[in-house]
């Protein structure tokens, strides 16, 4: 990891939610993958994008779908529907290079574009399956991975198809994702496609990512602790552990912290 990689993301995000750039802690969490992105290069294509959308509409109105179709027509954004689970849909710079991604990443694309533009596009953590609204609440809802706008009614058939045939809609499903959501969830993508994969490092990596975006989450630290006794380090795991026992104030944690230490004290267990 190139340490400088890391210090600026953590530079950036220990600002105020509002003042974080979105795009550039995006791609941080990719250059710590691939360190020989040139991030520059890649903000310079976001308002290269944005520039082009203004001047082939200039003089025009600019309704949801003008840009909802110059992304995914003109650009020929869409979604990875073949390898689902490849971590580098989660990297911003691949996605601008393939034109191709993930809910959350091609989210990236249109809030950043519409940002450079003044056209108001918020991300929205609908369960399972990241969201964009144009305009102000209640706006317009798009799928990103289609580029399709969503009715109340596609809502509740996707929500089905993700969650089950009872399911059904709450207003909280539509709420605005802070920039720090957006990150978070990028990284909870990233971390379980890595813990699916044992690959521990790159989980902790993201977990590390995690904490610096939301110190005060101390089920990261469990997971921390988790990641620790996987790679066979108990000293760590059991400092992790400890944290989760002192700091929470969520019972249910605590007492995972604590079933955690009295598995390490009896010896290396599977963790379920």
């Amino acid at each position: 990891m190139a340490v400088d990689i890391r210090q600026r993301f953590a530079e950036i995000v220990a600002q105020p939610d509002e003042a974080i750039p979105l795009d550039e802690a995006a791609l941080l969490i990719a250059a710590e993958a691939e360190p020989d992105i040139v991030i520059d290069d890649y903000l310079s294509q976001l308002k290269n994008f944005a520039i082009d959308f203004q001047r082939q509409r200039q003089g025009y109105g600019i309704p949801v779908t003008s840009l909802v179709n110059y992304i995914h027509e003109d650009l020929g954004f869409s979604g990875n529907v073949s390898d689902y689970y490849d971590p580098r849909n989660s990297y911003l710079n691949r996605v601008v290079d393939s034109r191709c991604g993930i809910p959350i990443s091609l989210a990236l694309i249109h809030i950043s574009i519409g940002g450079r533009l003044d056209i108001p596009v918020s991300g929205i953590s609908f369960p399972g399956h990241f969201l964009v609204r144009y305009g102000k609440e209640p706006g317009a809802i798009v799928d990103p991975f289609s580029g399709r706008e969503l009715s109340h009614a596609d809502c509740q058939n996707l929500l089905r198809q993700i969650a089950g045939p009872r399911a059904t809609l709450k207003e909280e499903y539509f709420d605005s994702a802070s920039t720090r959501d957006v990150l978070i969830r990028i990284l909870d993508n990233l971390k379980q496609i890595f813990w699916r994969a044992k690959e521990w490092d790159e989980s902790k990596a993201c977990i590390d990512r995690q904490l610096l975006l939301l110190p005060d989450r101390e089920e990261f630290n469990v997971q921390l602790g988790a990641v620790y006794e996987m790679q066979g380090n108990t000293a760590m795991a059991h400092l992790a552990y400890n944290q989760v026992l002192q700091a929470a104030t969520d019972e249910k944690l605590r007492q995972l912290a604590s079933k955690r230490l009295l598995a390490l004290a009896d010896g290396p267990r599977t963790i379920h």
